[in-house]
């Protein structure tokens, strides 16, 4: 095996930056020694879809009229659409609240056939026109600027951030992080994990995320790859053997590369030892992904966190253009990830103890460009999982047609329903206490109380 120095180095600082470390004085304590019972174990997983999915396209009108209002604005798109939107083959929604929409009714494409189904059993529920508040806000108020709005909207860099975070790019903390450093008491090193970006979203003050990638601790091939004098050197070098500075610095950095290496090899120990799972995952990006998350959770007893949130990640949603083609192979990527990882947690036994919700930078407009659809601001969300109060529509759907009263201008929705709202709902059921959640959520009082999204 040839390594130059360029490797090397790459692979020297990712095995660095794995180590998820509140300071760099913090010692990595036994996880065995920290394992708590499985039956008090709770994991959030958070799926972002870079660049904005559209939610007109999640959740379709389903009644005559609104359809036919919809299938007007949409008549471009449709007409290039990969795969069919016509009204019969659309999966109907029966939400046991169908009651607050009166007439309305609403439909899943086909690509979501299998959350249909789990939403119809009782194991989703949706959560309508979410996205950033600081006050409750309407498209007079919206025009008139008499009403405080999130800064920087349509920004896909600011929008992922403020979802993450609460405020704009530049952002030190995410509300994940912040929920694991008021809940995780003795070891944080598996707390919060990432198989694709989504840092901010898992760092708190005393939280960082640990990533993995391909199913491994990041940085690690390059030991594994080496014969065995070269593999002794680097383990030398990953367990800094060669940091012989009595300085406060370099022993810090000592310390740091040091838990890092070995924080990697528990990992890696930890996940190889775990019980098989049966479920067969998509091989897709995201299934790849989930599947790597169903491997961690399994091996929960020895990496020793009865809490942990993970972030899983799929992009290609700023759909300019070719959008009736591109979307619906994400939509259907989507929708068979999600459903071996339900699968997988039902064969675990883990399905009320794992929830799983979907995020993005925004929504997108109603109106088309002929060819996709620009950037909008509310959206419809997923949240899957045992425990969530499920086949529930919460929130609300907005009409199909331009120019109503959350209409901040080409169908872009004005959401009703708040991030911090949705964080919080997910909060309460993650163990969060309400005063952490109001210090988290400052605009928790002006906006109102979260959904009741659990039973």
């Amino acid at each position: 095996m040839t390594l130059d120095r360029r490797a090397f180095l790459k692979a020297s600082s990712a095995t660095l930056a794995c180590a998820s470390l509140g300071g760099m004085t913090s010692l990595l304590t036994s996880i065995k020694a920290h394992a708590r019972q499985s039956s008090d174990y709770k994991a959030l997983v958070c799926l972002f879809l870079y660049g904005g999915m559209d939610n007109h396209d999640t959740v379709i009108p389903y009644d005559a009229d609104s359809y036919q209002q919809w299938a007007t604005i949409r008549s471009d798109i449709i007409s290039q659409q990969l795969a069919p939107r016509t009204r019969d083959t659309l999966l109907p929604l029966t939400p046991l609240n169908s009651a607050q929409f009166g007439n309305r009714q609403f439909a899943l494409p086909a690509e979501f056939k299998h959350l249909h189904r789990l939403f119809e059993e009782g194991n989703a529920a949706i959560i309508g026109n979410v996205g950033p508040l600081i006050e409750t806000a309407n498209a007079t108020s919206f025009n008139e600027e008499s009403v405080k709005l999130p800064p920087r909207l349509f920004s896909h860099n600011d929008q992922q951030a403020t979802w993450m975070s609460g405020t704009t790019e530049g952002a030190q903390y995410g509300w994940a992080g912040l929920y694991s450093d008021a809940i995780t008491q003795s070891n944080n090193t598996f707390a919060n994990i990432t198989t694709s970006g989504g840092e901010l979203l898992l760092t708190g003050r005393n939280t960082s995320p640990y990533i993995i990638s391909g199913g491994k601790a990041l940085g690690l091939d390059v030991i594994d790859e080496a014969d065995d004098e070269l593999k002794a050197t680097l383990a030398k070098h990953f367990n800094a053997d060669y940091f012989h500075g009595n300085g406060l610095l370099a022993q810090d950095m000592k310390t740091k590369i040091s838990q890092s290496f070995t924080a990697n090899n528990q990992y890696n120990e930890a996940t190889a030892d775990a019980p098989n799972i049966a479920t067969q995952f998509p091989s897709t990006r995201l299934g790849k992904q989930l599947e790597t998350v169903a491997k961690t959770i399994a091996a929960r007893d020895s990496l020793g966190n009865n809490r942990q949130v993970f972030t899983i990640a799929l992009g290609s949603f700023d759909t300019h253009s070719e959008q009736a083609r591109t979307l619906p192979r994400l939509q259907q990527q989507i929708d068979t990830s999600i459903a071996a990882f339900y699968q997988a947690i039902t064969e675990m036994g883990l399905q009320n103890n794992i929830t799983l919700f979907s995020a993005a930078d925004f929504g997108r407009t109603l109106a088309t460009n002929g060819d996709g659809t620009d950037h909008g601001w509310g959206a419809h969300h997923f949240v899957v999982g045992g425990a969530v109060a499920g086949r529930q529509i919460y929130g609300d759907i907005p009409e199909s047609t331009l120019g109503h009263a959350l209409d901040a201008g080409s169908g872009r929705l004005i959401p009703t329903q708040s991030v911090d709202q949705y964080a919080a709902a997910l909060g309460q059921w993650f163990g969060v206490e309400q005063d952490e959640l109001n210090a988290i959520f400052p605009n928790l009082n002006q906006l109102g109380q979260p959904p009741k999204l659990f039973g």
